[in-house]
């Protein structure tokens, strides 16, 4: 077994198709962000793990960090799972969470300028994050989505702040030339990523989960951005029923109710792709209805292991 030191560190991402996985390990950095379809994340993630594991002695990492999005819902669902599998057979159980946002900035090129960072959600929508030039959150999970105006006002307090766009996929067309009339973009960073070890090295210790008891549960995977509630993806009590104790009338109570929201969600998602005319409101209606139900599947799951407690 190697010995573990505070500066050997890996970590992992799967909020965009471009899947992050990289770290330093002895002093020698490594760094692969792969395009991965999320239809193909179960066959190339282990091959990806099984590639590092022969090469890199993962036995001497004392940090671990997974990326917890904002970002794809499904992407970052697998990836996370596979991750956490894959480091639990190496005999770890603790690992550190960390905003994708902050992952991409630093990763990105080091310019002397502001991040601001884009992950892609649905057509035309992003999660926005803006960094100062020593990588600290000016401000994180904004939803952008038109009109405009509402994305001026979210960078109200920014205007005319020298920024390098940064996302780990190339995106941000639909919204660029209003994000220009708000910042002086002097590049748009897709490629040319790089490790910089001081910067995990350096961070303070971050919210940790045991992944043998703590299902990954975590506030950007259930309800990416904080969304709101009309988009019904903010659960307002989840982390305050997640760190109470509740009695077994209660969660079953609990359960009842998301297993009648479960099912009512799965009536509208068939309802909606039967329509023999189908909008492209109707698919943003139908993708939202399904991450739905995955949150409400996800929560089943939760109150359920609970019961066996």
């Amino acid at each position: 077994m190697g010995e573990k030191k505070q500066n050997n560190f890996i970590f992992f991402d799967s909020s965009t198709s471009r899947v992050i996985f990289g770290g330093c390990v002895d002093g020698v950095p490594f760094l692969d962000m792969p395009s991965l379809e999320k239809s193909k994340l179960s066959r190339e993630l282990p091959a990806l793990f099984i590639k590092y594991s022969e090469k890199v002695d993962f036995s001497a990492v004392s940090r671990i960090f997974t990326g917890i999005g904002p970002g794809s819902f499904t992407g970052i669902k697998t990836g996370v799972a596979f991750f956490l599998g894959f480091i639990y057979s190496l005999g770890f159980r603790n690992v550190e969470v960390l905003s994708s946002f902050a992952l991409a900035a630093a990763l990105s090129p080091e310019s002397g300028r502001a991040k601001l960072v884009l992950i892609p959600f649905n057509k035309g929508e992003f999660f926005a994050a803006l960094f100062d030039r020593d990588l600290h959150p000016l401000t994180v999970d904004l939803f952008l989505k038109p009109p405009c105006d509402e994305i001026n006002n979210k960078f109200k307090d920014f205007v005319g702040m020298e920024v390098d766009l940064v996302s780990p996929v190339e995106c941000g067309n639909e919204i660029l030339p209003e994000l220009q009339k708000i910042f002086r973009i002097d590049s748009c960073v897709f490629d040319g990523f790089a490790l910089r070890p001081g910067f995990f090295s350096g961070l303070p210790p971050q919210k940790a989960l045991d992944i043998t008891t703590e299902p990954f549960l975590v506030n950007h995977v259930v309800a990416p951005a904080n969304l709101d509630n009309s988009a019904n993806l903010y659960l307002d009590k989840m982390e305050a029923d997640m760190t109470q104790e509740l009695s077994k009338e209660a969660i079953l109570e609990k359960l009842a109710q998301l297993r009648e929201e479960h099912a009512q969600l799965d009536k509208l998602s068939t309802e909606l792709s039967s329509k023999p005319v189908f909008t492209p409101q109707d698919e943003i209606e139908l993708n939202m209805t399904r991450k739905k139900k995955l949150q409400k599947k996800d929560m089943i799951a939760y109150y359920e292991a609970m019961l066996k407690k």
